[in-house]
Parts: C-alpha cells; sequence; structure tokens
C-alpha cells in the first residue's frame, strides 16, 4: 500500500515535471516563433519606385532677374530697314521739235521769208532765201537733212544755218527756195520726213 502511494506521488511529480518542461519549451518556442509569425502579418516594405530627390545646389539655382542684366535684342533689331524700290523711270519720248537727228522724224515742216530776208541768220551768213538752207532747233550747223514731203513723195537736201522754228509742232523751217521743191509754196506747211545724210548729197 505505501509502495503504491510513493509510486503514485512519484508519478504525479514526474507528469508535472514534464508539463513544467512542456510549457518552458513552448514558451520558448513561441518567443523563438513570434518574430516569424510578425513577419507574415506585417506587409513587407517595398522598395520605392522613384528616385528619392536630390537637393537643389546653389548652381543649379538661377540668379534672379535684375535690371543691370543685359537682355539680347531680338534678331530682326539688327536688320537693316527695308529701302523703298524705285519705280523704274519712264523713258520720256523726245519732242520732234527737239529731235537730235538720231533716225528719223516727222512732223510739220514750213518756210519762212518776207522781213527775214538780208537779215544775218543764226550762224552768221546773210539770208537770201535762194539758197537751200532751212532753219532748226538743235541741230549742229552745217548738218543736211533730206526732207521728204510725206503726201507727194517729193524730196530736197538741206543745210542747217539757222534757228527755228519757234511754233509748237513745226520741226523745220525751209528757205523759199527749198519750199518751191516740196510744192508746198501755196500750203504754207506741209507734213514731211526728215533724217540725217552725208554732205556729199547735197546739190550746193
Amino acid at each position: 500500500m505505501e509502495r503504491w502511494v510513493l509510486f503514485a506521488v512519484s508519478g504525479m511529480l514526474s507528469i508535472a515535471g514534464a508539463g513544467c518542461a512542456n510549457n518552458s519549451a513552448h514558451a520558448d518556442a513561441s518567443s523563438s516563433a513570434a518574430p516569424a509569425a510578425k513577419s507574415l502579418t506585417t506587409p513587407a516594405t517595398r522598395p520605392a519606385t522613384r528616385p528619392a530627390a536630390r537637393p537643389k545646389s546653389a548652381a543649379a539655382t538661377p540668379a534672379p532677374h535684375t535690371t543691370s542684366r543685359l537682355i539680347p535684342a531680338p534678331a530682326h533689331a539688327n536688320r537693316p530697314a527695308p529701302q523703298p524700290v524705285a519705280a523704274a523711270p519712264i523713258p520720256v519720248k523726245p519732242s520732234p521739235e527737239m529731235w537730235d537727228g538720231h533716225g528719223k522724224c516727222e512732223g510739220i515742216a514750213s518756210f519762212y521769208a518776207g522781213k527775214f530776208i538780208g537779215r544775218r541768220t543764226a550762224n552768221g551768213e546773210r539770208y537770201t532765201g535762194q539758197k537751200l538752207t532751212a532753219a532748226h532747233r538743235v541741230l549742229e550747223f552745217g548738218t543736211y537733212l533730206k526732207v521728204t514731203r510725206l503726201d507727194n513723195g517729193l524730196s530736197v537736201i538741206v543745210r542747217i544755218n539757222d534757228r527755228g522754228p519757234y511754233i509748237d509742232g513745226r520741226i523745220i523751217d525751209l528757205s523759199p527756195a527749198a519750199a518751191k521743191r516740196l510744192h508746198m509754196i501755196q500750203t504754207g506747211v506741209t507734213q514731211v520726213k526728215l533724217e540725217v545724210v552725208a554732205p556729199w548729197m547735197a546739190e550746193e
């Protein structure tokens, strides 16, 4: 009886000791497993997808605008202003009265006599009206012209020794001798054509 009691007491003590050992082992296991469980429940921190903002250096910071800063002028400011294009001059056709002897000239011819007979011509000759001479406004003295009447084709070669005529529209003033060659004594004026010729072609 006493042995059985002792055996039962010792068995209970051993069970109690084992229980303590299991409790301590469970406590150790819990303490060791706690971090693992915490790591499962706590979400893992993801690495940042954006780079960390770098602090701006003093050199990268733009200087504040001041009135002393030189502002470049626009590109078009240095270009010269466009100059107005001058219109092409319109050639002025010289009047028949001022014909210079180049080419041919057409206009009205007249003849002069009366009070001019016996006077000095512009080149100093005595005007008689009997020679084949004529007056012109600008042609040089001694120039020989072939004067052709347009309506009948008659012509005469005269030498310039005087100035005139000074009536608008008239291009030459013939002597009476030259006017007779053109059959214009009765009409007094007629349409003619002038052209410069060589002196050897003259009759006088």
